[in-house]
């Protein structure tokens, strides 16, 4: 469990923070977590998956072809043309207490302290400086992550929901389990009750966006090259799809 330090001005006094200076904490991340206002943009530049874990179903871009090791980030900077917007509010996360959407602060981050660093408020107690763009882009984003839960829970209870093919898998030599995408048999074989149900649920469009996402892995390959981790790439996988190079928040006071 992350240890959480919820930003109020009374649990933030004396306290401040450091600012990523780039991207090497996420240089060890392989799955990167999205919401589905990313979907366009993601899916057309990345690989997508869904994945299981202890909140539930959780929609997330595929960095790699193995644990621990990010693709898209060398010597902290992003490789790719889209960069999902979770980089540029780690550490601030949204945690739920009760109906309570709280704004927290990763102690574990190392970027946590007391002096030489950037306050969380201001003398009126309002967001201060960096801090308040980041709160400002996470209740932004608050609607969007609600609406992608929903989609995935919608589409769970459906049970279309299906591991990524292992001829795919290894193609690539992937070593990453529990990556899941949408069965297209299942999908359309639903009543009419059960379809509908999806769509009210805003879940097809996730649905489509993950599925057609998958002819994106290619970019994990081509990018093993440049920035490599410990599995080994093979030659002959750009074949397998062709020759496209188209790489409300209630603070607790």
């Amino acid at each position: 469990m992350p240890n959480l330090l919820a930003i109020s001005p009374k649990k933030c006094q004396g306290l401040t923070w450091h600012p990523p200076r780039d991207l090497s904490f996420a240089a060890q991340h392989h799955l990167i977590p999205l919401h589905a206002g990313e979907l366009a943009q993601a899916a057309s530049t990345m690989p997508l998956a869904l994945v299981k874990g202890e909140q539930g179903w959780q929609l997330v871009g595929v960095c790699s072809l193995e644990p621990g090791h990010n693709l898209f980030i060398k010597d902290g900077q992003w490789l790719g043309h889209y960069r999902p917007q979770w980089l540029a509010t780690w550490p601030f996360v949204v945690v739920q207490a009760g109906e309570k959407s709280i704004v927290a602060f990763d102690r574990d981050s190392g970027l946590l302290g007391a002096e030489e660093g950037e306050p969380f408020f201001d003398a009126e107690a309002q967001p201060a400086g960096r801090a308040a763009e980041v709160i400002a882009t996470l209740k932004a984003n608050h609607g969007k992550q609600q609406r992608t839960q929903a989609a995935l829970a919608a589409l769970n209870k459906a049970g279309v929901l299906t591991p990524w093919p292992e001829s795919l898998q290894s193609q690539l030599g992937m070593a990453i389990p529990g990556l899941h995408m949408i069965g297209e048999r299942a999908l359309a074989e639903l009543d009419d009750e059960a379809f509908l149900a999806l769509r009210k649920a805003q879940a097809l469009p996730l649905a489509y966006a993950v599925n057609l996402s998958l002819s994106q892995t290619h970019l994990l390959t081509r990018l093993a090259r440049v920035n490599p981790g410990k599995v080994s790439v093979g030659e002959s996988f750009d074949s397998f799809f062709g020759d496209d190079d188209e790489l409300s928040f209630d603070f607790d006071r």
